[in-house]
């Protein structure tokens, strides 16, 4: 059961998750409805890049500041690391621009290049802003910005897409100008928070020496996730980049959400708990985080893999269907597993400061995937780019469970993640055993089914205590 302050933090991060679970879905819906699968496949290796580039480029500061916050806060030189972090961020956003509009100059692809390095750009500074709500435990504002962002960037490339015809370049120009405005609302609030832009090297050294090496293996940790598109993209085509994307927003896209939230809460508060309470108080935030992923991933993934048929039917385009019934359920194992190895075992590595370590695992799981990649996908097509995926994920997450193992174990909860196992089965036996209908009704009434069985298992079997959520009496326990 999640302690007071996660089970408080993951309440505020609820709805933001909530609508970004719905706006992932209504894009896999309208997008591969109005896109050909080769504009998607070119929408799909575009994004991807941009999270790379990102990633390379500013991850070390969003890093920076959720793990120095409290203690900079505390010595009263939050303003200074602020200051710091984002004279730091504005100087390779001017890099970068100058940098892309040269590439653009001189590719084939110019327009698209020019969307998504507007979009990268002002998703990049937005995100520096976010880690720093989400640092501070600002719930609110962190959710209505991003929620606001969600929203928009969805709106504007519908409205591109379908009045203006612009292919793939309709849902980039809708994430470049739903994050530049965001950004802009977000700005004076910011400014306030630094007091000017006095950085100083000693804090761009702390925060360069904790995050580089934090963002080089996350970074391998994309490549591990999007590298299989490259690929795909190099020894197919366009076309089955597209129905692959597709298929794997719906699934993993999900599950990443979930991850995301239940991580998005449990980091800063794991470090708050460290600075306040030593590894010991850390760790119970750790193992309160695992019970509630084993309450609400499991069978999250279990249920896309289960209903992934009706899923496909009703959600995706006709191009699209085929593939994504076919792959989905592989799709939620390889979320699954990724969401455990980035998400919940990479926490212990950023709060025992192993930072080197945790990019060893990391490049370690990319050159499984690049080199299955290369040996399976011209064999098996899609079908061997998730079996590179898949067994890259379960090699990183078993080396960071095995390298942590004496330095800061991580807590597994196993007799929780046996009961959720088998309550996921149980979900699954149900499932299985009606032929659901092609239709949204169908599709409605699976889910329905899948929570209702799953529900009533957990609470049989008391999956992460889960017990305590209904009334005392139903169970002969006494209130507390």
């Amino acid at each position: 059961m999640a302690p007071p302050g996660l089970q408080r933090l993951l309440a505020g991060y609820l709805p933001v998750n909530l609508l970004q679970a719905a706006i992932t879905l209504g894009a896999v819906m309208v997008f591969s409805r109005l896109l050909t699968p080769a504009e998607y496949g070119h929408y799909a290796l575009a994004t991807t890049l941009m999270l790379w580039v990102q990633t390379l480029l500013f991850y070390w500061l969003q890093t920076g500041i959720s793990r120095f916050h409290d203690t900079a806060r505390d010595a009263g030189r939050l303003p200074r690391l602020l200051a710091t972090a984002y004279v730091a961020a504005i100087l390779m956003v001017i890099l970068l621009g100058g940098i892309g509009l040269i590439v653009a100059e001189f590719s084939a692809y110019r327009p698209l290049i020019l969307a998504g390095l507007a979009a990268l750009l002002a998703r990049s500074l937005f995100a520096v802003g976010l880690d720093l709500h989400r640092a501070a435990h600002r719930v609110r504002r962190y959710a209505w910005l991003e929620g606001v962002q969600y929203l928009l960037s969805l709106l504007l490339g519908v409205l591109f897409a379908i009045y203006l015809d612009w292919g793939a370049l309709a849902p980039l120009l809708g994430l470049a100008l739903g994050n530049v405005t965001v950004l802009l609302a977000d700005i004076p609030y910011l400014a306030r928070q630094t007091g000017g832009l006095a950085w100083s090297r000693e804090d761009l050294r702390l925060l360069a020496g904790y995050g580089l090496p934090l963002t080089f293996s996350f970074l391998f940790g994309l490549v591990v996730a999007g590298s299989d598109r490259f690929f795909i993209a190099w020894l197919m085509d366009e076309s089955a980049v597209g129905v692959y994307a597709v298929a794997y927003a719906l699934a993993d896209r999900t599950l990443t959400i979930l991850f995301n939230w239940v991580g998005m809460a449990t980091v800063p508060l794991a470090f708050s708990a460290l600075a306040s309470g030593g590894e010991n108080a850390a760790r119970q935030v750790m193992s309160a985080a695992a019970k509630s992923l084993i309450l609400l991933a499991l069978p999250a993934a279990a249920g896309l893999a289960a209903t992934a048929a009706p899923l496909a039917a009703v959600v995706v385009g006709p191009d699209f269907r085929a593939t994504t019934a076919h792959i989905v359920p592989w799709i939620a194992l390889a979320g699954l597993l990724n969401g455990a190895m980035v998400h919940y075992a990479a926490h212990a590595f950023l709060i025992a400061r192993r930072t080197r370590a945790l990019l060893g695992t990391t490049v370690l799981a990319a050159a499984v995937n690049v080199a299955l990649n290369l040996l399976l996908i011209p064999t098996w097509g899609l079908n061997g780019a998730i079996a590179a995926t898949i067994v890259a994920y379960a090699v990183g997450l078993g080396a960071r469970l095995l390298l942590m193992r004496a330095r800061f174990p991580i807590p597994l909860a196993l007799p929780d993640l046996m009961k959720g196992l088998a309550a996921c089965a149980l979900m699954w036996a149900a499932l299985a055993a009606i032929p659901w209908p092609p239709t949204w009704v169908g599709l409605l009434a699976a889910v329905a089914t899948g929570v209702a069985c799953y529900g009533a298992a957990a609470l049989i079997l008391n999956v992460s205590g889960a017990r305590r959520w209904v009334p005392a009496r139903w169970f002969g326990r006494s209130p507390s």
